[in-house]
């Protein structure tokens, strides 16, 4: 990475923190979902960046990945524990950052464990650390409080305009998990529960990626919409919110049900805590090199 991608992968992070930072203080019961994603959302856009994936705002035993749709009425309710996911890019150099709020005062614990892990697990971050160590840390932190590690979820390596580049950061001790590597954007996120310490899958998805541009086998207007998608977003996710200039919100659901169906895009179904256990989130983005680590999603990184 040269000094000039380094700068836009360091000020994407500042604006990914800055995003974060405001928007938690917009966690509050009554507030519409929607209202809170598209402020963040704006504030991302008007300092300069892009969001990298929609808004993430996932409640209660909604681990990830809930992201509000066109004319969404979803609030959020008194008491919850709220899971703020947001990311931006400058030019494909990606910030990726996560904070909880929660409603209701007996759910702090489950917060510090978790916020504890990532603190824990950057200090143990360096190249040429192990990666699976650095699961253990997690998972030990988050045990010792006396809540579980969500073992299928955990960070990840970013790349330009790849938000998951193919090394997974687990939130527990795993074998064989590789080492942090010079010059590398990685995200680390620990997730803890009160339920199962697992994810399964939802039936709803709010989020979409593409998978492929290949226009075999598209009518016209599906063949729009994909050529549409692709030169808006490349490869990162998008949310139906993002096309809402380009027809109804039936049309672009219809259509991005069907280009999913035709393996065009890739849908992320809400995440759901095993057992509907309380889930908490906290998560940075870090840039290791041989002489340093920089925690882009500080606002003060430098």
């Amino acid at each position: 990475m040269n000094d000039e991608e380094l700068k836009k992968v360091l000020e994407a992070g500042r604006i990914g923190a800055r995003a974060r930072e405001a928007g938690a203080k917009l966690i509050k019961a009554g507030a519409k979902v929607l209202d809170v994603c598209e402020a963040v959302e704006k504030i991302i856009i008007e300092a300069g960046a892009f969001p990298a994936f929609p808004c993430n705002l996932s409640i209660n035993s909604e681990a990830a990945h809930y992201s509000p749709l066109i004319g969404d009425e979803k609030v959020i309710p008194e008491g919850a524990v709220v899971k703020l996911d947001i990311g931006a890019h400058i030019d494909g150099f990606i910030s990726d950052t996560a904070v909880t709020v929660s409603l209701e005062d007996r759910y702090e614990k489950l917060l510090d464990s978790s916020r504890d892990a990532l603190k824990f697990a950057i200090m143990n971050s360096k190249v040429g650390a192990n990666i699976g160590d650095i699961g253990k840390v997690i998972e030990k932190t988050i045990k010792i409080n006396g809540f579980k590690p969500i073992r299928n979820l955990g960070g990840h390596l970013i790349k330009r305009y790849e938000l998951h580049a193919g090394v997974f950061i687990p939130n527990v001790y795993e074998r064989n998990a590789g080492t942090l590597q010079d010059g590398n954007t990685y995200a680390i996120e620990p997730f803890a529960t009160d339920g199962a310490g697992m994810v399964i899958e939802g039936k709803q998805i709010t989020i979409y990626s593409v998978r492929s541009v290949d226009e075999k086998g598209l009518n016209d207007v599906e063949r729009k919409y994909l050529s549409e998608i692709f030169h808006r977003f490349n490869y990162l996710p998008f949310n139906e919110r993002w096309l809402k200039d380009i027809g109804s919100a039936d049309e672009i659901r219809s259509n991005l049900v069907s280009l999913s169906k035709k393996g065009k895009l890739y849908g992320y179904p809400v995440l759901i805590e095993a057992k509907k256990g309380i889930v908490a989130q906290f998560e940075h983005t870090i840039y290791v090199s041989k002489d340093n680590l920089i925690v882009t999603t500080d606002v003060n990184n430098s």
